[in-house]
């Protein structure tokens, strides 16, 4: 007898085949059948000789199992690359309508056009600089314009022919962007974010026809009012949809036309799914204190990227 542990005897690695005959021999053993195929290359026992113990020989089989994984290259998942593009039906937008409705950087004659411009380069650089993509664009009460802005905002974008676009209709209680646009939305926001319906039947791809826009410009209008507005932002399936849109346009800027942020809680709900803020001022009629609450609401983690004083006279001020 010895007080020195003995060293444990390693184990050899079984093949395949191997593995497959001791199956077959434990199988034929236990059961006790003799009609039971006979192992391949076996000696008979000698005489005398006790059933072999063959636990030794299960504990190899599962140490074996445990350590070898057999992956079958062809049932391997491939990852999914998705681009949108291709399938967003294409509109054209009418060069009368839109000048109607004052989106004064589609036709560009009127000279206001270069403070959208300027803006443009101003907000492409900002988000460059910090790796953003997603803009919310509000404003402290209704009636200062923000789709106005928004419009505006990512016709003169789409110009950066290198630059993809993404302009969504995110003020689900009153939507007005198509109406601005002069389109008819396909389908409700709402209903995308719920995930009952595919972005290819909610967006709409904008065809550059006369106007000299580029081809990536994606809109989402929505066709229906929303009432419980708030509660959809801050479900899961909001997130869900979102993180689809962003993975299938692949956007280098989402501008998200959102209510304004002192009505209700909608903005505020909407903070997780936003980078920055363009806010949008009317002139005459927002007060100071209503912007330095509005942005208060949306919290300082969210930058205030530009502001734009809307409607505004030259003897204007805010008070």
């Amino acid at each position: 007898m010895t007080d020195r542990p003995q060293k444990a005897r390693k184990r050899p690695r079984l093949t395949r085949a191997d593995r497959d005959r001791l199956v077959e021999e434990i199988a034929r053993i236990e059961a006790g059948s003799a009609a039971a195929r006979p192992p391949r290359r076996t000696l008979p026992p000698r005489p005398g000789t006790p059933p072999p113990d063959l636990s030794d020989l299960r504990h190899a089989l599962a140490d074996d199992a445990a350590e070898v994984d057999y992956i079958d290259p062809t049932e391997a998942p491939l990852p999914r690359i998705v681009d949108l593009w291709p399938a967003l039906p294409r509109v054209a937008l009418d060069k009368r309508t839109l000048a109607r409705n004052l989106v004064i950087t589609a036709a560009r004659t009127d000279p206001a056009y270069a403070a959208f411009d300027v803006l443009r380069t101003r907000l492409v650089q900002a988000m460059a600089d910090h790796g953003w993509t997603r803009v919310a664009i509000t404003s402290p009460t209704r009636g200062c314009g923000k789709s106005f802005a928004a419009a505006n905002l990512a016709l003169t974008l789409s110009r950066y022919h290198d630059t993809r676009t993404a302009l969504i209709d995110a003020d689900l209680r009153h939507p007005g962007l198509a109406g601005y646009l002069g389109l008819t939305a396909p389908a409700a926001t709402g209903d995308y974010l719920r995930g009952q319906i595919a972005a290819e039947d909610w967006l709409l791809a904008v065809e550059p026809s006369g106007l000299q826009l580029g081809r990536h410009l994606a809109i989402g209008l929505n066709a229906r009012a929303e009432t419980y507005a708030a509660e959809l932002f801050q479900s899961g399936s909001t997130a869900d949809a979102l993180a689809r849109l962003q993975q299938g346009l692949r956007p280098d800027v989402m501008l998200f036309d959102l209510p304004p942020a002192l009505d209700h809680d909608d903005v505020i709900a909407f903070r997780p799914h936003f980078d920055c803020v363009l806010m949008v001022v009317g002139g005459g009629i927002t007060r100071a204190s209503e912007v330095r609450e509005a942005v208060r609401r949306i919290g300082e983690d969210r930058p205030v990227v530009g502001i734009v004083l809307n409607m505004a006279d030259p003897g204007d001020d805010l008070a």
